[in-house]
């Protein structure tokens, strides 16, 4: 494993400027590239358990219509550094994307299922789980057919994941789980007769839940989350969430054409943002460094405390069509002021 570590503090990277009037700076402690192999390696997803850190992530040889298999690095100690490569899942069907929720007594692994010969072909979703984080459980299935999972959270003891499906009734619902095996439905997200993909949850102070979509659709909720207003929103490929103290920020794939910055190389950006959650908008902050401007984005956040966070993403060479890229994890220590 090839790694290279950047230190540095400081908030205008890649095109960020000063934070508006009212607004929190977001400064960098640390940025690291954690995993790079010379393969397509993304999507990763950060998780603490049981004393140690681990990053999640699939290994390819490209983004799309591959084999690929789902990694982790895991911290020799309590302190996301010094990391070992663990090798979780490599069945005979393509593990498109893990998602991961830690509970006191068993670490889950949500993986969505592809089709390895049709392009986007979500199969449907399924789970494995540990209790010592060596031995894995055998896959078994989520929730129902054809659907896709998203980042599943925890919310007063209560398990919550957005759920996609495409087709004849595509729709974005809401699950809740007691155990993080057996889901159920609570309401419809989005339903607007067209494909919704890929929604984060990020739950306030308050128990209101919000809800970000690729697509361009920011929701919210309060409990028992059954109704949702949507808001129009800036499109951002594999968005997340985060709760950070008072607040709330976005992240996922945007373009520079949208939002510009002095990067050389092509224009696909991890963006970092802002949620106003009076307007129901997101302010950008700052794009991420990228190698390439290439594939990259599908971001995860992890809060250490009310002012920093873990945050994680992929970057990697421009996408060719059945082209083998180049796909490397990066880390980062955010701190908010």
């Amino acid at each position: 494993m090839k790694a290279a570590f950047w230190s540095v503090v400081l908030f205008c990277w890649a095109g960020g400027g000063p934070a508006s009037a009212g607004q929190p700076e977001i400064l960098f402690e640390s940025v690291q590239k954690v995993y790079s192999d010379g393969k397509w390696n993304g999507r990763p997803e950060i998780e603490f358990w049981r004393g140690q850190y681990y990053i999640f992530f699939r290994s390819g040889l490209k983004h799309e219509l591959d084999n690929g298999a789902i990694l982790a690095l895991r911290s020799k100690s309590d302190t996301p550094r010094d990391w070992s490569t663990v090798p979780i899942i490599d069945g005979p069907d393509n593990e498109a994307e893990v998602h991961v929720l830690a509970t006191p007594q068993r670490l889950f692994a949500y993986l969505v299922m592809e089709d390895t010969h049709l392009l986007d072909q979500v199969t449907g979703s399924t789970v494995i789980y540990t209790d010592d984080g060596t031995h894995w459980s055998q896959p078994q299935p989520v929730y129902s057919a054809g659907f896709s999972v998203w980042k599943p959270r925890s919310h007063k003891g209560v398990h919550y994941v957005a759920a996609d499906v495409s087709g004849d009734n595509p729709r974005v619902e809401l699950l809740k789980s007691s155990d993080g095996l057996k889901w159920e439905k609570v309401s419809n997200i989005l339903q607007e007769g067209k494909s919704m993909t890929e929604t984060d949850l990020v739950f306030l102070k308050d128990s209101t839940l919000l809800a970000l979509t690729r697509q361009g659709r920011l929701s919210r909720s309060r409990p028992p989350y059954t109704e949702w207003t949507n808001h129009n929103c800036s499109f951002l490929g594999g968005p997340a969430l985060c709760r950070v103290g008072d607040t709330v920020l976005a992240s996922g794939r945007c373009t520079t054409r949208t939002f510009p910055d002095d990067q050389p190389g092509g224009a696909m950006r991890t963006g970092l943002f802002v949620v106003d959650t009076e307007t129901m908008q997101l302010d950008w902050q700052m794009n991420l460094p990228s190698q390439w401007g290439g594939d990259t984005a599908y971001p995860h956040f992890y809060a250490l405390d009310n002012r920093r966070m873990l945050f994680a993403w992929y970057d990697g060479e421009v996408w060719k069509k059945d082209v083998p890229r180049w796909a490397d994890i990066m880390l980062a220590v955010l701190r908010v002021e």
